[in-house]
């Protein structure tokens, strides 16, 4: 358990120090002590974590650009309702498709007990 948190301290750290200033994100501890993960879960869950690194380092500059179109879109003098939603749906769909995909790897290691506790807890994973 002790590993696991240290890893995920560590990957906070990287990330925030690896933001740049104009294109920040919202990075959060997510703490799994609730799950009681015995130290083949933590290893398994630390290599999804490591696995899904570029996936988000690619979302999220992919968000940063879909942002920079609708901020464009806003900023027009008639505004594009249709396109402004298309946008946001393409950028919040690429999102749940992620979220979706870890948290798949993620249930796919633990007890049906530490499911029950993960559902209880889903919100912590949500992309931002």
């Amino acid at each position: 358990m002790k590993i696991l948190k240290i890893f995920l301290i560590l990957c906070s750290i990287t990330l925030i120090l690896n933001a740049d200033s104009k294109h920040e994100h919202k990075y959060s501890y997510k703490n799994l002590d609730y799950l009681n993960l015995d130290e083949k879960q933590v290893k398994a869950i630390k290599n999804i974590l490591v696995e899904l690194k570029d996936d988000y380092k690619k979302f999220y500059e992919y968000k940063d650009e879909i942002e920079d179109e609708i901020e464009d879109i806003i900023e027009e003098p008639n505004f594009d309702e249709k396109l402004y939603i298309q946008k946001t749906m393409e950028m919040k769909k690429k999102a749940t498709i992620l979220e979706a995909k870890r948290i798949k790897k993620i249930l796919e290691i633990l007890n049906e007990e530490q499911r029950d506790e993960f559902a209880d807890h889903f919100k912590e994973w949500i992309i931002e």
